[in-house]
């Protein structure tokens, strides 16, 4: 009997997460999907950098801790209007654009997370975990392409602002797909700058060790590791800029680097 993961490899079912800087280049980002017609996708964006424009419009306070967005409720929609329309529509409209058939969402809609609260000095700030797949499968069963951006509700109908890379790990995880960070990172290089195609855990502790890779590289790397292991997962760390992208991804032939248990 084919089991769920075995049939989401076959149908090349992946998720696709696009970082604020990815999400400024429209024209590749169109030129992306259209090489990706055929693959079954669920992207994920977040939207700090948008948020981040309103606030300074509206002349209202950024907090952060942590580095995370405190998220006060009075803030709530401000941060909704910025993610789940300016971000979220512009991104449907780019897919629309490139010929798919996209339709955007919340992260939570179809109950396919549970949402909380993470703690309350952070405000509205959620933590996700998978739950159902019955919804997002049917859409793209109907080759409708769901759009999701980083807001999220709870069984009583609070939002939540909740970090896109965990949005993009708990969809990953709830359909077996393999997961895509695309930003403007093109994967993890040595010591002489060369790409390393493939990391393992032993592996991305030498290179922590002998300090080639630290900061945030080192808190990315680490993050797509877990994954990795928590979830039986492959995680890909590719940029956006690297050429046929989309073609690749919808192919199976390696781009940036690949973590592997």
């Amino acid at each position: 009997m084919e089991t769920r993961h075995e049939s989401s490899q076959k149908e090349k079912l992946v998720v696709l997460k696009f970082s604020g800087k990815a999400l400024a280049d429209r024209e590749r980002l169109e030129a992306i999907f259209r090489e990706l017609k055929g693959c079954k996708a669920v992207v994920v964006h977040g939207g700090g950098v948008e948020v981040d424009l309103l606030f300074e419009k509206l002349h209202l306070e950024v907090l952060k801790k942590d580095g995370l967005r405190v998220s006060p409720k009075e803030q709530m929609p401000y941060i909704c209007g910025a993610l789940g329309g300016t971000c979220n529509k512009a991104l449907v409209g780019i897919l629309k654009k490139a010929g798919l058939n996209a339709i955007g969402l919340m992260a939570s809609d179809g109950q396919s997370l549970i949402t909380t609260q993470k703690s309350a000095d952070l405000g509205m700030v959620g933590v996700v975990k998978p739950h159902r797949d019955d919804f997002l499968r049917l859409l793209l069963s109907h080759g409708i392409t769901p759009v999701l951006c980083s807001l999220a509700m709870d069984d009583r109908g609070e939002l939540y602002n909740v970090n896109a890379d965990d949005v993009a790990t708990a969809i990953s995880a709830l359909l077996h797909a393999r997961l895509y960070l695309i930003s403007d990172v093109s994967g993890v290089l040595d010591r002489q700058g060369t790409l390393i195609p493939t990391l393992d855990r032993a592996h991305l502790m030498s290179l922590a060790a002998d300090n080639t890779i630290t900061d945030g590289m080192l808190v990315k790397v680490k993050s797509a590791m877990d994954i990795v292991e928590n979830y039986a997962i492959e995680v890909c760390i590719a940029s956006y800029r690297e050429d046929l992208l989309g073609k690749k991804i919808r192919e199976g032939i390696p781009c940036g680097t690949t973590f592997i248990g």
